[in-house]
């Protein structure tokens, strides 16, 4: 390809031309051919790279990055201070441009995937100010998001989804303006781009560690991104696998976009065009080519060169500063980060409760074993129900007889299960996809939208497993004999008790789930929960007047589940050994509606804790 001088202006680049950038020598720099669509326009500045004006697919979502005004990213004198006065980074400053790709390496503890998120505005610096194409990053990080991806060490794609379903999910609540062939064309191009199209039907869980690595990857093109961040996305694999995710970064950044890749892996770095070296408090070592740091540092062993930073790391930064003829600035304070995003409207919000829901009835289903325990469950725990012997069911019990607490002991029954299938649904579901929620929040998922679609699937859920409960322990035990105290037919009000206490417990477990740091604490949270509420349901063990006991009782959702099932039953009357003071068994219509309000008013108070937390959560990060 001949060469030409551009003038500074407006220039029409034809269909199929590659762009590259232009330097002082009017010569192209090539970084690999990116399709455009026809009839770009490009504004070419004196000393600055073409600037997208005009194009006809701007609106497209498979429409690949283009350049912009100043076409790099600027990291300047960026800090970051906690509370307790510990500094993780400090005056650090980079730039990277389109068709770039950034190392960032460092010992343990130097803040690289503190800066990678500093970069990529998931968290907000103390001083300094990143920025990507001439915008603040965190002062207007809501315009930005979409043209930023950041992969996490963790992956980010749902382990039970196959490839494909995975990224379609994604492009809904990433694309919500685009139509359903637009979604589908994102969908194929990343997976091309990635080489991921003959793993498309595959479940991610089958996937090899660096093509989990590419899923994750393509979910953050999905939206054309500019900039892609990722944190160490070479942990765990093994050499080969290694070199691939470096040689698909490599190809990234050929075409066109600005990768910044943490990484411990130094194998590979040659295949960077800018390295980033920190030393243990957040400060640099050395910013250059990969190939200039022997010459620079003084030797190419990287133990060395990791052992020296470590033991002064000051020193190390000195140097650099020496080297590049700087001295120590005085970084102004960051811009404030407007942390709220546009607000989602109405139909947006719709739309994302349908996605989700729909990915979670997937999900629930995809997992073989947990789908099957969650069926079985209501049988199994129906079973030990009619286990209780004596054949009063929930009709009045003959005081002299052999069971006279027959009655009392299957509600007890009843509501326990119901207890123990709400939690049990639920419980590792949040803890178990934090990460994923956290980049999704991010990228314009709501939260509200987000825990509506948990409500609505699991709380369907848990009504069909207490309808399968109640409809065994009915047949094989009998019906309330005593009429219904509100809705006119007594099995469907005991329906309706045992079915909103098995959604406040779902409720209960999502609760839970967000609290817990990790899957480990699962287990110990439903046991206790499920103890508490045996011994305070107060149909094994009498509760009311008796001190602390009484007061304690009255903030457990089983108390008044069980209350309002005694309720529907008349338990005070078919049960007469059972206490009589009991208030909140009174079989009445006033009674009845109170005990489901308190319970309802329970579903409430956890709904707003549950999305207060998950928020919480994604802004910890």
């Amino acid at each position: 390809m001949g060469t030409s001088t551009v003038p500074a202006g407006t220039v029409t680049i034809p269909s199929g031309t590659a762009l590259g950038r232009f330097t002082d020598s009017d010569t192209p720099v090539m970084h690999g051919s990116m399709p455009y669509a026809p009839n770009l326009v490009a504004e070419v500045n004196d000393s600055t790279s073409p600037c997208l004006l005009v194009d006809d697919h701007v609106h497209t979502p498979a429409a690949p990055p283009v350049m912009t005004d100043t076409g790099c990213l600027n990291v300047g004198v960026l800090g970051l201070t906690l509370p307790n006065g510990r500094q993780l980074l400090s005056d650090v400053s980079f730039t990277a441009r389109h068709g770039s790709l950034t190392a960032i390496i460092g010992p343990s503890g130097a803040g690289k995937s503190t800066l990678a998120k500093l970069v990529g505005g998931a968290i907000t610096p103390t001083t300094g100010h990143v920025s990507f194409d001439g915008c603040d990053v965190h002062a207007e990080y809501a315009s930005l998001r979409h043209r930023i991806g950041l992969v996490p060490q963790d992956d980010v794609v749902h382990h039970q989804l196959t490839v494909e379903a995975a990224l379609r999910y994604a492009a809904e609540l990433r694309l919500p303006d685009a139509t359903k062939d637009e979604r589908s064309a994102a969908v194929r191009r990343v997976l091309d781009e990635l080489d991921l199209t003959g793993h498309a039907h595959t479940r991610v869980d089958k996937l090899s560690g660096g093509q989990r690595k590419r899923a994750s990857v393509a979910m953050e093109l999905l939206t054309g991104g500019y900039l892609l961040i990722l944190d160490e996305p070479t942990t765990g694999l093994d050499p080969a696998l290694d070199r691939q995710v470096m040689t698909m970064l490599r190809r990234l950044a050929d075409a066109g976009r600005i990768v910044l890749v943490v990484t411990h892996s130094l194998t590979h770095l040659d295949t960077c065009d800018q390295v980033v070296f920190l030393t243990p408090g957040g400060k640099i070592a050395y910013c250059g080519p990969p190939s200039d740091i022997g010459s620079v540092m003084g030797t190419t062993d990287w133990a060395d060169l990791f052992t020296r930073v470590g033991a002064d790391p000051d020193a190390a930064n000195r140097a650099f500063r020496t080297r590049a003829g700087t001295h120590v600035a005085t970084a102004p304070p960051a811009r404030p980060r407007v942390r709220s995003s546009p607000g989602v409207v109405p139909r947006q919000l719709l739309q994302q409760v349908s996605t989700v829901a729909r990915r979670q009835i997937r999900l629930v289903v995809a997992d073989r074993g947990y789908f099957a325990f969650l069926a079985l469950l209501p049988f199994i725990l129906a079973a030990l129900t009619l286990v209780v012997p004596g054949n009063a069911g929930l009709g009045m019990a003959n005081p002299r007889g052999d069971d006279p607490n027959e009655p009392a002991k299957i509600i007890t029954l009843l509501n326990i299960s119901a207890v123990f299938m709400g939690t049990a649904l639920t419980i590792r579901d949040l803890v178990g996809e934090r990460t994923i929620f956290r980049r999704e929040h991010a990228a314009g998922l709501s939260a509200s939208g987000y825990l509506c679609a948990k409500m609505v699937v699991y709380c369907l859920t848990a009504a069909a497993q207490t309808a399968v409960l109640t409809a065994i322990v009915v047949i094989g035990k009998g019906a309330p004999t005593r009429g219904a105290a509100a809705v006119g037919n007594p099995i469907v009000e005991l329906y309706l008790t045992l079915a909103l206490t098995a959604a406040i417990a779902a409720l209960t477990g999502l609760a839970m789930s967000a609290t817990a740091k990790s899957q480990d604490q699962i287990l110990p949270m439903l046991v206790v929960a499920t103890m508490l509420s045996i011994v305070f349901s107060g149909g094994l063990i009498p509760v009311s007047g008796r001190i602390l006991l009484d007061q304690v009782s009255w903030m457990i959702p089983a108390r008044w589940g069980f209350a309002a099932s005694a309720a529907t039953a008349d338990l005070r009357a078919i049960a007469p050994l059972m206490p009589q003071q009991e208030a909140l068994w009174s079989h009445h219509l006033d009674q009845w509606f109170v005990n489901m309000t308190v319970l309802i008013a329970f579903g409430a108070f956890l709904a707003g804790y549950i999305r207060w937390r998950i928020r919480l959560n994604a802004a910890s990060r």
